[in-house]
């Protein structure tokens, strides 16, 4: 059985996994028909939106969501995006998706240098709440403060609220319907919706780093390291950034 996604760096054991989920997991329907249960109880009479990322958890989320009645969702995305990506995200949004855009591009990231390639939890939870927690804000408050249903999971370390799932900060109630969901069973509900996930899982660590901006990429040993593997995703994007960032243009001029 897989871990948190933070400590297994090796790709191929996220797809051996992906090979084997039937037999891991006989019974995704009876799963998918109890959270979907748990979601309309934990709405009430507030109402429910989900937070869409395009990752995997996310995908689930929205497709759980979308049998409990509750279609609305948010995605919140910065001008550091891949663009492999967001050309995913518009083919396949869902049709009650609303889009927040953060200030987050090249100037900002040269006015905040520490924040390249995350080295530690601190900075990449400065990532976080500057971009997800921050969107999410906007939009709930926005909408008259639905309880905003989020994609995180125990098994990769996350907190998630309480033995229902839900917490409250800053005024937005978030609830963690799939709390209790392995690796696994997420797998298993992607085949079982036929469901497509993004470019980003066959990119280098794909399943360690997921989505998100490129800027905010972790787990990198060296910030050169970093820069190869986005120059191997997306190499306009290391020509781009050594306009503005030194070592982008240290990747560069060393002939990459």
């Amino acid at each position: 059985m897989l871990g948190r996604k933070q400590a297994i760096r090796d790709q191929q054991g996220w797809l051996d996994v992906r090979r084997r989920t039937l037999e891991l997991v006989p019974d995704i329907e009876q799963r998918i028909e109890d959270t979907v249960g748990a979601i309309r109880a934990a709405a009430g009479g507030r109402g429910l939106v989900y937070g869409w990322s395009g990752g995997k958890d996310s995908i689930v989320l929205g497709r759980l969501c979308d049998l409990a009645g509750f279609p609305s969702c948010i995605l919140v995305i910065t001008a550091l995006e891949y663009r492999a990506f967001l050309q995913w995200v518009t083919d396949r949004m869902p049709d009650r998706l609303t889009v927040i855009r953060t200030h987050h591009d090249l100037e900002w990231l040269r006015a905040n240098p520490e924040m390249l390639f995350p080295r530690n939890a601190a900075i990449a939870a400065r990532w976080f709440h500057q971009v997800q927690h921050w969107g999410q804000e906007v939009y709930v408050k926005r909408e008259g403060n639905p309880i905003l249903a989020v994609g995180r999971r125990s098994k990769d370390g996350n907190f998630c609220g309480g033995a229902n799932g839900m917490y409250t900060s800053r005024g937005v109630t978030r609830y963690a319907p799939l709390a209790a969901w392995s690796h696994e069973e997420i797998f298993v509900a992607l085949g079982y919706f036929e469901a497509d996930l993004p470019p980003c899982y066959g990119w280098p660590r794909g399943y360690q780093v997921g989505t998100g901006p490129w800027a905010a990429r972790q787990f990198a040993p060296s910030v050169q390291a970093a820069w190869a593997e986005v120059h191997q995703i997306d190499a306009e994007i290391v020509r781009e950034a050594a306009a503005y960032l030194p070592s982008a243009r240290e990747f560069a001029d060393a002939g990459n």
